[in-house]
């Protein structure tokens, strides 16, 4: 007998869970995900887990707009996690501050301070000295922060354990080291998948796919600006390490743990499919905790990791119908922000497999945009 899925997931990353764990919770049956490596290897590995609105901040950002949706979901979906699984992801509120050694980047920062209140009348700018107050371990050497109260941060490890887990427990099936070597058609349909080791006949096909998804669309015959990204994040511990918020300088992260784990990140770099930390890369990331929090010299240097991040041309994500299928949705292009979209992209996905109006207006995030 052929093997049959009422929806096939091809990729077991943050995104490719969360949907499957989100369908089953619906009640979906016959829901399979196809994972060329190990669940949430590849880019989830080198996520610090922190939850921050991207983009402007302003309401008219749509980047900013679908984090902040996703942001307000995290609650009810950690604690529907816990409830199904008795995995705690551990979401913490935590807060940010946003850096400024130099004139020009007080500057920045107070200028988009007038956006940021629009969305939380708490945010403000704190000079040198209220920076200290507030954190006495952060270098006396900045000129002040912008303070954002509303970031959140999770273990994204964790997190993705508890969407597999609550995806498998509802009845979906996960699939490791099956890797998708092509699509069997039907007019604009997929009928089937096959893989190294047979075929799937499929109703619905999710290409969740992470940084591999591009390839996988052009083997459909649509071509779009998807490829790698590489994150690099270096993992120190420090028992004493007293730094409450989530500070950021530009791109740069650091964020302390409940367990004393600090995570320092994170590159961006256009890369071939090499997930290997990079002597460059850890020097700036290594360099920039030290600067930042001088008694982080005292930690202790765990390790250094890289994940391959799912990027797309215009650094939005890709969220909808595959053009030219009536059956293929992809859900990719997430960049940086693939642990904070997660509950968001789930719930829409699941919706347009269920021919729902999604809540969010998705025109931004077509994938026609690429096709047209």
């Amino acid at each position: 007998m052929p093997e049959r899925a009422s929806v096939v997931i091809v990729g077991g990353g943050i995104i490719g869970c969360a949907v499957a764990a989100e369908l089953v919770r619906r009640g979906w049956r016959g829901v399979r995900v196809l994972e060329r490596s190990t669940v949430g290897g590849q880019a989830s590995i080198a996520y610090a887990g922190l939850l921050s609105i991207p983009g402007s901040g302003s309401a008219s950002d749509p980047l900013s707009e679908l984090g902040a949706a996703s942001l307000a979901r995290f609650p009810a979906v950690a604690a529907d996690l816990r409830e199904r699984t008795g995995i705690d992801v551990e979401l913490r509120h935590t807060g940010a501050l946003l850096l400024a050694f130099t004139a020009d980047e007080e500057a920045a920062l107070r200028a988009a301070l007038p956006i940021l209140r629009a969305r939380d009348a708490a945010c403000c700018w704190l000079d040198q000295h209220e920076l200290r107050q507030l954190e006495p371990a952060v270098s006396p050497l900045f000129r002040g922060a912008l303070l954002l109260p509303f970031e959140h941060q999770v273990l994204s490890p964790r997190l993705v354990e508890a969407f597999a887990r609550a995806a498998a427990l509802g009845g979906a099936r996960i699939e490791e080291g099956v890797e998708v070597t092509g699509f069997e058609r039907d007019g604009d349909r997929v009928v089937a998948v096959r893989t190294r080791t047979g075929r799937i006949e499929a109703e619905r096909v999710v290409v969740a796919a992470g940084a591999w998804s591009g390839a996988l669309a052009a083997g459909l015959g649509v071509p779009l600006p998807l490829g790698p990204l590489r994150g690099q994040l270096v993992l120190l511990h420090a028992w004493d390490a007293r730094v409450r918020h989530t500070l950021y300088r530009g791109d740069l992260y650091l964020a302390v743990k409940a367990d004393g784990t600090v995570a320092v990140g994170s590159t961006e770099e256009l890369a071939v499919y090499d997930r290997r930390p990079t002597l460059e890369g850890v020097r700036q990331l290594v360099t920039f905790a030290h600067e930042t929090v001088p008694a982080l010299g005292r930690a202790v240097f765990r390790e250094a990791l890289a994940g391959l991040r799912p990027w797309s041309a215009d650094g939005l994500p890709v969220l909808g119908r595959l053009p030219g299928y009536e059956n293929v949705w992809i859900a990719s292009g997430h960049a940086r922000h693939g642990i904070l979209l997660s509950p968001v992209t789930a719930e829409v996905v699941a919706d347009l497999l269920e021919g729902k109006a999604p809540v969010l207006d998705l025109a931004p995030f077509d994938p026609a945009r690429f096709v047209r």
